[in-house]
This record gives structure tokens, C-alpha cells and sequence, in this order.
């Protein structure tokens, strides 16, 4: 018969009706024919008027190639009815039964044989749940989508373990099947290789893996295994700058994995991935050219100064650079929280920087009634200030709506993968500020994972890469030591040093400032008792320390304003 070309109506519109039972052929000369499997006649012409002997026969003018692929796709919309078609090789692309039932992959076959594969269905999940499929039609390689397929996981994340020492990520559905196919097979111990695929190819590849996060943090190595022709190179390197460090890169000598597969490469692939990937290394050889220009950027780096209440503080350290830790230390009910609130108003009005704020023991609904009170210069979260709801969802609007502010809702203590899949995700959509309040509460829930000053050292130690692969400002806050019985306590305004930070000597090796804050909050004098006394413990940028002055809190608009030191402050009883 020759070559299906598709699949129509029968020409014998009176006699048979048939709507899709008809299959065109094309022989090797290029003539036409066709055969109904409704009324079983032959056509020896189906597209030309009067070729045909059936009676009422009807010209079909030839479909295009993309209504070819449309003849068999999928009337229905559900998953059930998804889950109906069988688990099967995909002969066409070399792919093997085995393969496509580790990832779940099915295929709707011809109904007019039962065995011609006419689309392939693939899984999309959330949270290792099937939530939709997309088909993929044999015949034009469109797609469509069933069920819920938005802002899925990456393709096979349902079926790969959440950690392990290597993940591969291919560019394709297809791709994933043919390189696990290639590991399983080649491979002389009994292992499930953990690969896996962008849902939507290289133009979506640096928000799908920011939003994978979750999974990418759980393994040790990420192996990227992207097409070779231009977007997937670029998605390559853009992928690298948010994975550095433990990123490799597969250099194949075809386009990408399946047509290594389909060419009889899966050795020259095996080794690609698994012994020949380099690790994606930041451009770090320097020339004296390079090291001049270098120097001169360190020199005129851009300092971005503290708010001008905080003038003492500016002048010690020139204000917060990007790419450092800032440390913010005190005793309880000193002012940290407001302290914190003001830099974060202060940063949000003086910049175009988006802010992320992770307050692990502060509800969001107190972190935004806090910022809207300063917004409005008023303490409304006292029940005797009173603001009428269009004043109050006007300055949430100012401050919330523009996309620059965004809070973390979370309470209590999480694991190092959570806290650094979201400082990732934040770091790879633009946030240029992050407040991490507090480091302690970090690791109080985990403890059993390890000491806690060892997992201090190890979240300081990341922290410090990823500021640096970054540019981001991390404003981290850490608790101190409990004071000595015998001595001044920090709420009775003493002065806190470095040695005084709970937890590890890395935090204050790592930090590249550190502010301390004290207030003599039981001092008798009113005055005194209000007002914080601000102290640089530590500047990596200009080695100036000591007071950086004082502030006073302003009862009645709840704002830090600066101020003197009052008379007696530094007096104390015991």
C-alpha cells in the first residue's frame, strides 16, 4: 500500500458516512490511493472528483501536515481517561518499554489497528503527584495538555529519589527516557539513575530550576544535559550561574540525547555524562589587565548608606556593600526588630531593590503591620491609633503592591536544603536584600542532624558563597551568649563584642560586618530606657569598631530617631 499519509473521511459520503475511517496511502511512483475501514472499499484516488467508483463519492482536498497530527488526538480531558492507554516502547524514538514505565510515559495507538502509535502521553507532577499529562502527536511533533500542567516540577520528579550523589537534567521528555535507558542498560551494577527533564525546554530553564530548588539541593552533583544547538547552550550558561558550584556541563557530540540513542551512541553519551562532564568553573583567570580593572571596581564598589538617623553607622562603615553578610546582634528587647524595619523601609524607599524578608519568629501579618506603621508614621497596632481602612490599604498598596517586598511565611526552625532552596529562589528572581531573622531559630528544630555549631559553620560557610556568586546583601541576625550573672547584662546596656555571638567562630570569620545593639531598658530615667546604643563589632570594608551612636524610640510614632547620649545612661543597679 505504501505510506500512510492520514487519515479522512471516506469519499463514499451517501453509501458509508464514515467520518475517520478512511486511511490515504502514497506509493513509491507518488500515486494516491486509499482504503475505507468502515465499508471496506478501495479508492483509487481519494482527493480527485469522479475517481472513484463508490456512488455520492466525495473530493477530499489533501490536509496539511499539522491537521494530519490533529486527525487522532485526544477528545477528552481527564487524567482517568489518560491513565486507559498502555505503557508501551516508543519504537519510533528507540526508547524501550522499560524506560517509559519507570517514568509512567503511555501511548495512543490507531484505532483503526490498535498498533499504530499515533501520540505519546507524559506525565507532568506536583509534589511527586500526576496532575496532567502533555501529548506529544507522532506526526508534527505539536503538543497539547491535559489536566493540570502549570508550574509543574521538572519531568520524571515524581519517580527519582529526593537526594543522592548525581542529578541529570535533559532538555526534553524524550531526552530523559533515552539517557536513563543508555545509564540503566550500560551499566554493571543494578542502580535507578535519577534523571530528569525541563517540563517546558530551554526558555523556561532558569525560573523551572529556581523553582525546583527543593530537589536540585538534595543531590550533590547536577549534570546538565541540554541540546547543543544555540538555546540550549544558553540556557546552559544561564542555568550555571544560579547552580555554580555544583554544577557539570555534558558536551555531546550530537544535538542532544535521543539522537544519540537514535545513532547508535549510547556508549559515547554514557561516558559524556558520567566520566567526561566538566564542572562549570566562573571566569577566574586574570591577566594584569583583568587585575587592574579588578582592583580599581574594588576600590569604587558601591556602598549603599544606612538611614540618615543612623549617620554613626554610615560613617564607620560606608553603609552595606553588595555581595556581604551583615550581622545583627542584641539582647532581648534592645530594638533589634525595629532596627531591622527601619533599614528595611529605608532600603525599599532609597532603592529600586526588591527585599525578601524571612522573619521565622514573627507572624506576616505583625511584619507588614510593622512596615505600614512606619509607612504611615504612626503606631496602628495599638489599639488607641485609629486609621480609616482607605488610608491603611493605601499604604499596603504602596509598600506591597509594586512586587519589590516579598515575605517568607514560615514559623520556627527548618533544614539547611529548605532555608537554601528559598535563598536560592530569591537570589535567581532579583532580590537584591535578604533579612534572615534569626540564624538560632534555624537550627533549634534540627538539632538531631548534627551539633549545632557544626551546622552553624556549615550554614555561615554558604551563606558566604552565595552572597559572593550573587551580589545579594544577607542582613542576618544572631543571638548572643547569656550574660554572666555577676556582670552587666546586655538589657542593662552593656556593650556586646564578637566573642559574645552565640553559636560559632565562624559567624563572626564570615560576616563581613557585624552591628551590635544595647539599651539599659530597666534604667529608672524614661529617657534612658528608650534610647539603643548602636556598636560596629566589626567592619571587614574599613577595620572601624566602637559606638556608631544612639537612638531613641519614639513612643508615639514608633520610629528610631537619632539622639545623644542621654545623661546617666551607662548607670546601672545590681
Amino acid at each position: 500500500m505504501g505510506k500512510v499519509l492520514e487519515t479522512i473521511a471516506c469519499p463514499d459520503i451517501e453509501g458509508c458516512g464514515s467520518s475517520d475511517a478512511c486511511r490515504v496511502y502514497e506509493g513509491e511512483n507518488g500515486s494516491v490511493n486509499a482504503t475505507c475501514f468502515s465499508c471496506n472499499q478501495y479508492f483509487h484516488d481519494p482527493y480527485q472528483r469522479g475517481s472513484n467508483t463508490a456512488k455520492g463519492s466525495n473530493t477530499v482536498p489533501p490536509k496539511t501536515p499539522t491537521e494530519r497530527g490533529q486527525s487522532h488526538t485526544l477528545s477528552f480531558g481527564s487524567i482517568e481517561e489518560c491513565l486507559h492507554h498502555p505503557v508501551r516502547e516508543l519504537s519510533d524514538r528507540g526508547i524501550s518499554h522499560a524506560a517509559c514505565e519507570r517514568y509512567g510515559v503511555r501511548v495512543g495507538l490507531d484505532p483503526r489497528d490498535g498498533s499504530t502509535p499515533i501520540f505519546h502521553l507524559y506525565p507532568v507532577s506536583k509534589n511527586r503527584d500526576i496532575t496532567g499529562f502533555k501529548q506529544r502527536v507522532c506526526s508534527d511533533k505539536s503538543f497539547r495538555t491535559i489536566g493540570d500542567c502549570k508550574n509543574v516540577e521538572l519531568f520524571g520528579a515524581n519517580v527519582v529519589n529526593p537526594t543522592g550523589k548525581k542529578l541529570f537534567i535533559t532538555e526534553g521528555e524524550l531526552d530523559a527516557l533515552s539517557l536513563y535507558q543508555v545509564l540503566k542498560e550500560q551499566s554493571s551494577i543494578d542502580w535507578e539513575p535519577s534523571v530528569v527533564s525541563l517540563p517546558n525546554g530551554a526558555s523556561c530553564a532558569v525560573r523551572t530550576i529556581s523553582e525546583n530548588m527543593d530537589l536540585i539541593e538534595g543531590y550533590e552533583e547536577i549534570v546538565l544535559v541540554f541540546d547543543q544547538d544555540a538555546p540550549g547552550k544558553q540556557a546552559t550558561q544561564d542555568v550555571c550561574k544560579i547552580l555554580a558550584g555544583k554544577v557539570y556541563v555534558a558536551k555531546l557530540t550530537e544535538k542532544d540525547p535521543n539522537e544519540m540513542l537514535m545513532k547508535g551512541k549510547g556508549t559515547d553519551l554514557k561516558w559524556a555524562v558520567l566520566t567526561n562532564a566538566k564542572k562549570y568553573q566562573p571566569d577566574g583567570i586574570l591577566d594584569a589587565g583583568d587585575c587592574w580593572s579588578r582592583y580599581k571596581d574594588s576600590n569604587n564598589s558601591v556602598c549603599y548608606p544606612y538611614p540618615s538617623t543612623m549617620a554613626g553607622l554610615t560613617e564607620k562603615t560606608y553603609g552595606c556593600r553588595p555581595g556581604s553578610i551583615v550581622t545583627v546582634t542584641s539582647g532581648s528587647g534592645c530594638g533589634k526588630t525595629q532596627f531591622l524595619r527601619e533599614l528595611k523601609y529605608h532600603y525599599y524607599q532609597s532603592t529600586d531593590f526588591k527585599i525578601a524578608d524571612i522573619a521565622l519568629e514573627e507572624d506576616v501579618g505583625d511584619t507588614i503591620g510593622g512596615m505600614l506603621s512606619l509607612h504611615l508614621n504612626k503606631r496602628i497596632s495599638l489599639p488607641d491609633v485609629k486609621v480609616t481602612e482607605e488610608v491603611e490599604k493605601q499604604a499596603f498598596d504602596e509598600l506591597f503592591g509594586t512586587g519589590r517586598f516579598t515575605l517568607y511565611d514560615f514559623f520556627g526552625g527548618m533544614d539547611d536544603d529548605t532555608l537554601f532552596s528559598k535563598l536560592r529562589y530569591f537570589t535567581s528572581t532579583g532580590h537584591n536584600i535578604i533579612f534572615l531573622d534569626h540564624l538560632s531559630i534555624v537550627v533549634s528544630e534540627f538539632a538531631s542532624q548534627g551539633g549545632e555549631r557544626e551546622r552553624i559553620d556549615t550554614i555561615m560557610t554558604k551563606l558566604a558563597k552565595l552572597v559572593k556568586e550573587t551580589g545579594a546583601i544577607i542582613f542576618l541576625v544572631v543571638h548572643l551568649k547569656k550574660s554572666d550573672s555577676s556582670k552587666r547584662s546586655f538589657e542593662e546596656g552593656a556593650t556586646p563584642t564578637l566573642d559574645d555571638l552565640r553559636g560559632s567562630a565562624s559567624i563572626k570569620q564570615l560576616s563581613w560586618d557585624v552591628l551590635g545593639l544595647s539599651r539599659n531598658q530597666q534604667h529608672p530615667d524614661v529617657q534612658c530606657a528608650n534610647t539603643t546604643e548602636l556598636t560596629v563589632l566589626k567592619c571587614r570594608f574599613t577595620g572601624r569598631t566602637g559606638s556608631a551612636g544612639f537612638l531613641k524610640f519614639d513612643e508615639t510614632t514608633g520610629r528610631m530617631l537619632s539622639t545623644v547620649e542621654p545623661v546617666n545612661y551607662r548607670e546601672f543597679k545590681k
